[in-house]
C-alpha cells in the first residue's frame, strides 16, 4: 500500500500489549492470541499499554468504552476457512496488525459491520478520548470523517449512486439500492480501512475502500449528494486522493 499508514515495514508507533475479543468465540480468540503472541485482556480497562480489539461483526462493539483507551486498533479478521484474500485491505491478520502498529489508531472492518456501528462516530470517540480538541477542529473532523467514511462505504464498496435530486422518488431509490447492496455478501464483506496519525502539529486521517475507484471531475449541479469531497477539501488543510480514488488522505492542523 502506498502511504506511510499502510505499510507494515515502518517502525511501529503502537506496540500492542494485549488482545481483547468483542463477541468472539473463546476458542477462536485463544488461537488468535497464540498466533499473534499477544496475551488476552479479559477486562477492557486497566494499564499495560495499547490493546488490539478483534471482533466478529458489530455485536458488543457498540459500547463507547471499547473505543476509548486502552484500545488503539479494531480489526475484524477473515472468517475461519475463508478463501485467501485477494485485496490489500483483506490481508491476513498478522499483516493488518503490523499495519495497525504504524498508526496511532487503526480500524479495518467489513462494510456491513462498519455501517452498523456508524463508524465515523466511533473514530471520533477514539480520537477525543486521547486528545482534547478545540470545538472547531472537533466539528471539522466529525464532518470530514462522516463524509469520507460514508463515501467509502456507500459509493465505494456498495457502489450506490448518489441522489441526483431532492425528491421522494430519488430518496426511495437510494434507500432501496443501499438495502439491496448490503444484502449482497460479496459487497457487504468488502472492507473499509481507517488509519489515524497524530503528528506534532496535525492530525492525519486516511480512509480506504475496495470499490472500483473513480476520477473526480469538477462539474456543476452534482445533485443532492456528491458534494462530500468538495466539503472535505474546504475544511481540511490538505486533501489527497490515492489508489485511483479508493483512498483519501486528510490533514487537519492542531
Amino acid at each position: 500500500m502506498p502511504t506511510r499508514t499502510a505499510t507494515a515495514h515502518e517502525p511501529a508507533r503502537t506496540r500492542f500489549a494485549a488482545l481483547h475479543g468483542l463477541a468472539m468465540a473463546a476458542d477462536r480468540l485463544a488461537r488468535l492470541s497464540e498466533s499473534l503472541a499477544l496475551p488476552l485482556r479479559e477486562e477492557p480497562a486497566g494499564g499495560g499499554g495499547p490493546v488490539l480489539a478483534v471482533m466478529d461483526g458489530p455485536a458488543a462493539a457498540g459500547d463507547d468504552a471499547f473505543w476509548e483507551r486502552p484500545f488503539a486498533a479494531w480489526i475484524e479478521p477473515e472468517e475461519p476457512g475463508a478463501a485467501a484474500p485477494v485485496t490489500t485491505l483483506a490481508a491476513p491478520l498478522p499483516t493488518l496488525v503490523a499495519r495497525a502498529g504504524a498508526s496511532d489508531l487503526y480500524i479495518n472492518l467489513t462494510t456491513a459491520t462498519a455501517n452498523d456501528l456508524h463508524l465515523a462516530g466511533r473514530v471520533l470517540t477514539a480520537l477525543t478520548a486521547r486528545r482534547a480538541l478545540p470545538d472547531g477542529l472537533r466539528d471539522d473532523l466529525e464532518l470530514a470523517l462522516h463524509e469520507a467514511i460514508s463515501n467509502a462505504l456507500v459509493h465505494g464498496n456498495l457502489q450506490v449512486s448518489g441522489m441526483k435530486e431532492l425528491s421522494t422518488a430519488e430518496l426511495e431509490r437510494f434507500s432501496r439500492d443501499l438495502v439491496e447492496r448490503l444484502a449482497d455478501p460479496a459487497l457487504a464483506h468488502r472492507r473499509v480501512e481507517v488509519a489515524v496519525l497524530v503528528e506534532g502539529d496535525a492530525i492525519v486521517v486516511e480512509v480506504a475502500d475496495e470499490g472500483p475507484g473513480f476520477v473526480p471531475a469538477p462539474q456543476a449541479g452534482q445533485g443532492a449528494s456528491g458534494r462530500g469531497l468538495d466539503l472535505i477539501a474546504t475544511i481540511a488543510e490538505t486533501m489527497e486522493l490515492k489508489d485511483g480514488g479508493r483512498r483519501i488522505r486528510m490533514r487537519f492542523p492542531l
